[in-house]
């Protein structure tokens, strides 16, 4: 280290001092700038902070050289102490670019003869970090913060320590795994949000969750919206099961409905409710986040009928054969049959009354998997 760097720490009659003639000798006051920083940032508060760096801006010189190197150093810490400092704007005032030394763009090798972050590094991890807990600070080019859902948090033993971690998964897909210490609240609190997320890349272009902030976003502000059919919950692991038009089968948590529904709001099987799908890629399994319950009307609207006819009925039985007269459409999970059976318990008793040969009726349905492994026409409602 420099004499510079070792120097006395000055009083602040001697510093305020040493700012009021600095005009005569910048590099000698900047230094001393420096040195009272690094000893007392912590404990004098963010305005007094401010004031010394911003006084070290009147004073310093637009190149790169040691102690520019140390206060943009400086500058880091303070922003991961106070978070009103606004650590761009300073990095503008400065020009930072132009005080970096080569050496400052290299990794640093410790005493313990590890690798460590370079302060240019170090600076755009500490400008990301502003610009998580700062959305107003982001552009489009903040590609480095991304919205992600909390789907689901588990456990696993490490080194005879149960850790717990929370499956994340983006608009895109991608999905990523996170440490519960990393949340801005309690382990039982956090699935079922947004979260923004600071990503880093490693030179094998794998990524990973540097940073987690609460967001303002709804899933809705994140992910598409899509009407489902609720056809289940199972009540020992809390799955809501859910069906939209395409067939495709997603489980929503019931741990999650407090996060997504006003209070006391319930979910039952035979409900229409609107859904975010959750899918992360090349993951069969498909989640979902409920965001809205709509009325009966508004759900067979929405999520779209078949109309069909009578071909034969068993009321004994209570069941009906049908053909439908609609269009059918692909499905990405398989054909839709044109003609099926369906129970009579699906329909209001009043209208099962009347099932006779050659009525219209229309049918809410969709491809469902049964014991036999295949997928086949599944009828949720008849109306």
């Amino acid at each position: 280290m420099t004499n510079n760097q070792d120097a006395k720490v000055p009083s602040w009659e001697e510093l305020v001092n040493s700012i009021s003639t600095g005009s005569s000798h910048p590099e000698a006051t900047c230094w001393e700038i420096y040195r009272y920083l690094r000893q007392n940032y912590k404990t004098i508060g963010s305005e007094t902070s401010r004031t010394l760096l911003f006084a070290y801006i009147k004073l310093r010189t637009d190149k790169p050289s040691l102690i520019n190197s140390c206060m943009m150093d400086m500058a880091v810490k303070i922003s991961t102490t106070y978070t009103d400092f606004q650590l761009p704007r300073f990095l503008d005032m400065c020009n930072h670019t132009s005080c970096l030394r080569d050496e400052d763009r290299q990794k640093q090798k410790g005493k313990d003869g590890k690798l460590y972050l370079s302060l240019q590094e170090r600076i755009d991890r500490a400008l990301q970090s502003y610009r998580l807990h700062h959305p107003e600070a982001r552009n489009e080019n903040s590609n480095d913060i991304i919205s992600m859902y909390a789907v689901s948090l588990f456990e696993k033993i490490k080194a005879g320590r149960t850790c717990r971690f929370v499956k994340m998964v983006a608009a895109n897909g991608m999905s990523l795994i996170a440490d519960s210490h990393q949340f801005p609240c309690r382990p039982y609190e956090i699935i079922g949000k947004v979260y923004d997320v600071s990503v880093a890349s490693s030179k094998e272009g794998n990524k990973r969750i540097v940073e987690i902030a609460a967001s303002t976003k709804a899933p809705s502000h994140v992910f598409p919206i899509r009407t489902g059919y609720i056809d289940g919950i199972d009540e020992t692991y809390g799955h809501i099961h859910i069906f939209d038009n395409m067939s495709h089968h997603y489980v929503a948590d019931r741990k999650t409905i407090t996060a997504t529904l006003p209070a006391r709001t319930t979910v039952q099987k035979g409900m229409f409710i609107q859904f975010c799908p959750i899918i992360s890629n090349g993951d069969p399994f498909k989640s979902a986040a409920i965001v809205n319950i709509l009325d009966r009307y508004k759900g067979h609207e929405s999520f779209g009928s078949y109309s069909a006819k009578i071909t034969y009925a068993n009321p004994a039985q209570h069941y009906i054969r049908y053909a439908i007269l609609s269009d059918i459409p692909t499905t990405p999970e398989g054909t839709i049959s044109k003609e099926g059976f369906a129970s009579t318990s699906t329909m209001k008793p009043d209208m099962e009354k009347e099932m006779t040969v050659g009525k219209d009726i229309q049918l809410i349905l969709f491809l469902k998997r049964g014991i036999n492994g295949q997928k086949s026409n599944h009828v949720a409602e008849i109306y």
